[in-house]
């Protein structure tokens, strides 16, 4: 039983969502029972941290507090000042832009499942670009006049360039109108006249363009097509500094020569990618992290000695947010999987490393578990070797054998990283199981060519990966292989269906979030910009034989091999094609007879990326964990 048109698969969803919310679990504060369940994630989600965002032209900083139960942006003066509150935040945002003069922010502001940008140069904050659909993150002119920011063209194939003074007032400017597929926008050149764009053709084949603000004319700077993660004007105002694998394996930090197109390579050599970089204002020194197997590695280079700077190591966690200031101040945030996020500030000229904190933390390691990288061999080989994996444990306390949990990442070609995640925290050391997070082939961060491995008609292999990691499971003292549960969102919810219909009976059940039911449907209906993108990262349904392979691998398709128990969590506030293929897939095999929970939340996007909304999807899937790690696979 299938429903080929949007308007069928709605009805049927609303049918199905309508029975599961009226016959779902009540909400955790109506039973007493599960009131110390719904304290401790209470207590996970409410944690306290802070993460840098940006230094001011004051020499002051822009932090995002937690502290516990607010999310705040403040402007912090220095390390032992108090904090100034600019706005309560509804969630954390990651993200500030400021330009290089002035104390106008940009934040990003998330609602009914996308992204806006608010504007703020007063006592209160307002929309950037009201009524507008934007495209990924603005830019600033460098005096702090003009935004310059990428909305989609309606009914085609296109996204426009707009500028907006925010001095003047009045509508955006229309720059650039006709650029086909898929944009980002990257820099504002010093002199005002130019932006630096990236047009991202395919994965591994993006291009770089300068657009001419006075007349809209795009010139492509002549650089082979390659991956490109970002790019910036360098400080001197002529060469482009850039990170790429053009021309390598692995991303470099590259300093490029618009008009000739020479590239020099600027990071040292090493068999790991460049992640993200920073420039003084001056030019002087250049910062950059490499991701060595998930974790970060910070360097920093001296230009004018033409050295590399002796920098203390923090191990084991992960590095964002790189910025220096005018007196060679290096900020950034650091977190690892016993501690939340905290702002380090690295002064490159005494080489000394200063924590900033404006919110007391909890004890560091108190009752946290630690993320444990390790390796384990997949079913082919690589130069007459078993190729070997990487996955990030977490084991809980007390003698095992324990159940598990098999995260799985979001993004084609993303990464689990051992950051600070407070919810797998939770599932450790309330729930009892042990975590494994598995970088499978087609994982960012090892490489162009472990990227393509999973291209074309390769793409499960992935599940064969998955397949691989439960007989190395079976191996280990500690784990219960058949006690194993599927965790996934977008593209690792497709990957948790698939691996539920191909070890049928060796999984107890998966979670699935905003997964993908039909690959089919997530190419050929996805916006218009996006497609052609999306075509080349998984294949294109209007080839016969790629539809019916697509076809085959997708959820849809398996219906009848999926016969565990399965929680899927639904935002409808996101992709409606995606949703509805999801909620077809729950009443398809509900109508089969099998055990399947769809819990939907009207206000959320595909990230979940409200509290309210997180907290849906935490609770949810505590209590279908709980109700698993009693039960006992094949």
């Amino acid at each position: 039983m299938t429903f080929p048109t949007l308007a069928g698969r709605a009805l049927a969803a609303a049918a199905l969502t309508t029975f599961y919310l009226a016959a779902g679990a009540t909400p955790a504060a109506a039973t007493p029972a599960a009131a110390p369940l719904a304290q401790q994630l209470q207590r996970a989600e409410h944690w306290r941290g802070e993460r840098f965002l940006a230094w001011l032209s004051t020499g002051q900083m822009l932090i995002e507090a937690h502290t516990g139960r607010q999310v705040l942006l403040e402007r912090l003066a220095s390390p032992a000042a108090k904090p100034t509150v600019l706005t309560p935040l509804g969630d954390g945002i990651g993200v500030a832009l400021v330009p290089r003069a002035g104390t106008a922010v940009l934040y990003p502001q998330r609602a009914a499942g996308a992204t806006g940008w608010q504007v703020l140069a007063g006592p209160a904050a307002r929309p950037l670009a009201a009524g507008q659909t934007l495209i990924g993150r603005p830019v600033w002119s460098v005096g702090g006049h003009r935004v310059a920011l990428l909305s989609p063209v309606p009914h085609g194939n296109h996204e426009a360039v707009y500028v907006e003074n925010l001095v003047r007032g009045g509508v955006p400017r229309l720059v650039a109108g006709a650029l086909a597929g898929r944009w980002r926008l990257l820099d504002w050149s010093a002199d005002g006249q130019r932006l630096l764009l990236v047009h991202d053709a395919a994965p591994d084949a993006e291009s770089l363009y300068l657009l001419q603000l006075q007349d809209g004319a795009l010139q492509r700077i002549p650089l082979p097509a390659a991956r490109i993660v970002t790019a910036r004007f360098a400080p001197d105002g002529t060469a482009i500094d850039l990170i790429s694998n053009e021309n390598s394996e692995d991303e470099r930090l590259l300093r490029l020569d618009p008009q000739s197109g020479r590239v020099r390579v600027v990071s040292a050599p090493s068999p790991w990618g460049v992640r993200r970089f920073a420039a003084s204002p001056d030019g002087r020194y250049l910062a950059y992290t490499v991701d060595h197997d998930g974790y970060s590695r910070l360097h920093v280079r001296d230009r004018r000695l033409k050295l590399d700077v002796a920098v203390p190591t923090l191990r084991h966690g992960v590095i964002e947010t790189l910025r220096f200031d005018a007196a060679h101040h290096l900020a950034f945030t650091f977190q690892a999987s016993r501690r939340p996020p905290r702002i380090e500030v690295y002064d490159a000229g005494s080489g000394r490393l200063q924590r900033w904190r404006a919110v007391a933390p909890a004890p560091p390691g108190v009752g946290l578990a630690r993320a444990d990288l390790v390796h384990f061999p997949t079913w082919d080989r690589l130069d007459g070797h078993w190729r070997q994996l990487s996955a990030y444990v977490y084991l809980p306390p007390g003698a095992g054998p324990a159940p598990v949990l098999i995260v799985l990442h979001a993004h084609r070609a993303g990464q689990f990283r051992p950051g600070w995640h407070p919810f797998l925290q939770f599932v450790v050391n309330t729930l009892g199981y042990a975590v494994i997070a598995p970088n499978v082939r087609g994982s960012g961060g090892y490489g162009r060519s472990f990227r393509a491995l999973t291209d074309g008609m390769r793409r499960n292999d992935a599940v064969r990966d998955i397949g691989s990691l439960l007989v190395w499971i079976s191996m280990q003292p500690g784990l219960d292989v058949h006690r194993v549960v599927l965790m996934g969102r977008g593209y690792g919810g497709w990957l948790a269906l698939n691996c539920l219909a191909t070890f049928d009976g060796h999984l107890l059940g998966a979670i699935d979030v905003d997964g993908i039911a039909s690959l089919n449907d997530y190419v050929a209906r996805a916006p218009a910009a996006e497609q052609a993108f999306r075509r080349a990262a998984l294949g294109d349904p209007g080839d016969g034989v790629m539809s019916e392979f697509l076809r085959r691998i997708s959820p849809l398709g398996e219906v009848a091999r999926i016969r565990a128990p399965l929680l899927m969590v639904q935002g409808l506030a996101g992709d409606p094609i995606r949703a509805a293929d999801e909620q077809q897939l729950a009443y398809l095999l509900r109508f089969h007879g099998e055990h399947v929970r769809l819990v939907t939340d009207a206000h959320a996007g595909r990230r979940f990326a409200t509290p309210a909304g997180r907290h849906v999807l935490h609770w949810a899937a505590a209590k279908f964990l709980q109700a698993q790690s009693s039960r006992r696979a094949k």
